[in-house]
């Protein structure tokens, strides 16, 4: 994320951001027995790291690596990776980086699941794909001059190569796509695929068992939910899965191969991530309100050993996982509100984890004088709805900055730096504000009911929920009701445009990344048709009952209206909420007379990374939250 380095920070919010996006967050850990490997940006690139959890040497780089999703062929010491630009697999010498095979791969590398024996089942994205929201929402990059689209063209496909051999022979699977896959090296796979091979497919996914040699399926599961981490048992005989709604975290199902027979796991919630370790159990990782979950689940589904913590784990997708690497053992990464995030070593069972990097050390005093506190508050019908907290120490009232987190079903947990939005929370409150990070209903870590009530009412209760703790902050005397702003990223970003149609309470809003119209959306997003069809229940613009529930929960139909000063920040190359959107909502704003400016940052998709770009988009965040006089002075853009 970022530059690499070590930054010295200051209370200056400038500051503290540059050193945020400049931070060597490791990823990607991987383990095979004592084995350990990592990544983390160096000088401008991707550097493998390699130790051995049963010691306490450190970490070693290995030279002239730029790789990510580092792989260990079991019991073996090999370790294979994927270059940083995802176009080639190599081997790689964990002991002086040098690389032992390499072969391309036509489109993106997205995951290596490697055998004993050294063969690989390689899934990859073709050119010209849209990657999903997880991905930036951007284009697998695409030779064709010009490009054309074809319905069903562009799929996620399987392969199977052996390390130090030559080629990739793929498995045809016709026109379906593969979201995840996972084998133990015989001929049968286990993988969530859907008919629809763009990201709206992920929202209608089966999961199938692969016989590897002629591509045949059988289905062993179909929902009207999302499926993730298909891991096949050790023996062969069975699976589990992931069920959840857009799939940040669910539910453990539990299928058996011979019958087709299905059992839900009803003890544990919120799983973002699991494994076998043997054929009559599995670890787990997992959400857990604003921290995070872990432990062992037997085969059955009795839950074994369960720790939660007040943190969040480093894993794929920014989701929580853990790497076992011994008897009851694990590493991760771990990032907690007074940690920044390090590679740690711990129990399996227990969750008590010891660093082994100081990568970031030089963060730690970055949030002295802040107070972060849990809340939670009660929304107008009964619920109780919880969140987070950020702001200087002393009585208030403060600026009040909403900040509202995508998804919808996403969440604030408790980081070290809550990363969404640019890395704007601690920011923000180093400028002066107290900024409230919602969990409203459609959030995850609160269980499948909770993250399932804002279908079908989106834009409504939802919105209710975030207004209500902002109300709750100014009755407590730490917010300012004068000088109040919100704003957020994707879904947040569609709520932060919904909110001002509503209310003329902000001073300020800042649109990320965000939705103005849904009905339209259906037709311009790469989730349209999917994503939609699920939070909207169903509701269908191609029919006039549709239109008219869509259109009322569409900031654009009631843009007119509003008086809030309003920044819009857009990536050009978006596929997710694609920037013609954003200039629509724009042109709307205008022409009803309200402060706004449209920022359009070439070459980035759904979320900023160039470190400029970073860097402008809180500059400006800063500037038009004080001009508009929600923070305090001095401010404005570099």
């Amino acid at each position: 994320m970022g530059r690499a380095g070590r930054a010295e920070v200051t209370a200056d919010p400038r500051a503290a951001h540059a050193a945020l996006t400049a931070a060597r967050l490791p990823s990607d850990v991987t383990a095979d027995g004592a084995l350990i490997a990592f990544t983390v940006p160096t000088e401008g690139r991707m550097a493998l790291h390699v130790m051995d959890a049963a010691g306490t040497g450190a970490a070693r780089p290995l030279p002239g690596t730029d790789h990510v999703l580092p792989r260990w062929i079991p019991g073996t010491g090999r370790l294979v990776a994927v270059t940083a630009d995802l176009a080639r697999i190599e081997e790689i010498d964990p002991r002086t980086g040098a690389i032992a095979w390499s072969r391309p791969v036509d489109g993106a590398v997205e995951d290596v699941v490697p055998a004993p024996d050294g063969r690989l089942l390689v899934r990859a994205a073709d050119p010209g794909s849209d990657r999903d929201g997880m991905h930036l929402g951007v284009r697998v990059p695409e030779a064709a001059d010009p490009r054309v689209d074809v319905p069903g063209a562009r799929l996620r496909r399987l392969f199977l190569a052996r390390a130090g051999a030559d080629g990739l022979s793929p498995v045809d699977l016709g026109t379906r796509t593969v979201w995840e896959a996972d084998w133990r090296g015989g001929d049968t796979a286990v993988a969530v695929v859907s008919a629809d091979p763009s990201p709206s497919g992920y929202y209608a996914p089966s999961l199938v068992a692969i016989d590897l040699r002629d591509g045949t399926t059988r289905t062993l599961l179909t929902t009207p939910w999302q499926l993730a981490r298909p891991r096949l048992s050790p023996d062969g005989r069975g699976a589990v899965v992931v069920e959840g709604l857009s799939i940040v975290s669910g539910r453990i199902l539990r299928v058996d191969l011979a019958s087709g027979g299905v059992a839900l796991g009803e003890a544990l919630d919120d799983v973002t991530d699991l494994g076998w370790l043997d054929d009559r159990s599995l670890w787990f990782a997992g959400w857990a309100g604003t921290g995070v979950q872990g432990g062992v689940v037997g085969a059955d589904g009795t839950v074994r050993a369960r720790w939660t913590a007040p943190a969040a784990l480093g894993g794929r997708d920014g989701q929580p996982s853990l790497a076992p690497c011994g008897p009851d053992r694990a590493a991760t990464v771990w990032d907690g509100p007074d940690a920044p995030p390090e590679v740690v070593v711990g129990s399996l069972s227990k969750g008590r984890f010891t660093p082994r990097t100081a990568f970031n050390t030089g963060l730690r005093g970055l949030t002295d004088g802040l107070v972060r506190e849990e809340r939670a508050w009660t929304a107008p019908d009964g619920r109780v709805i919880e969140g987070l907290l950020l702001r200087p120490e002393g009585p208030g009232p403060f600026p009040l900055v909403v900040l509202v987190h995508g998804g919808p079903t996403w969440l604030w947990a408790r980081a070290f730096a809550p990363g969404e939005s640019n890395l704007m929370a601690v920011p923000l409150a180093l400028a002066g504000a107290a900024v409230l990070l919602p969990n409203p209903r459609g959030s995850g870590g609160r269980g499948q009911d909770h993250a399932r009530a804002v279908i079908g009412d989106f834009g409504g209760a939802d919105l209710d929920d975030v207004l209500t703790g902002a109300d709750t902050l100014i009755l407590d005397g730490l917010a300012d009701p004068d000088r109040q702003a919100i704003a957020g990223l994707s879904y947040g970003g569609y709520l932060t445009a919904h909110a001002i149609t509503r209310t003329g309470r902000f001073r300020a809003a800042v649109v990320m990344s965000g939705v103005p119209d849904w009905v339209s959306f259906r037709t311009t997003s790469a989730l349209g048709g999917g994503y939609d069809a699920l939070y909207h229940a169903g509701a269908d613009p191609a029919t006039p009952s549709g239109r008219e529930f869509l259109a009322a929960r569409s900031p654009l139909t009631a843009a007119a209206s509003v008086t809030t000063p309003t920044l819009i920040l857009h990536g050009e190359l978006d596929r997710i909420t694609t920037l013609g959107e954003a200039e629509r909502l724009y042109r709307a704003l205008a022409r009803a007379g309200t402060t706004t400016q449209l920022v359009t940052y070439p070459r980035e998709g759904h979320e900023l990374v160039e470190p400029e770009h970073c860097a402008d988009a809180r500059d400006r965040v800063l500037a038009w939250l004080t001009d508009h006089g929600v923070l305090p002075g001095p401010g404005g853009a570099a």
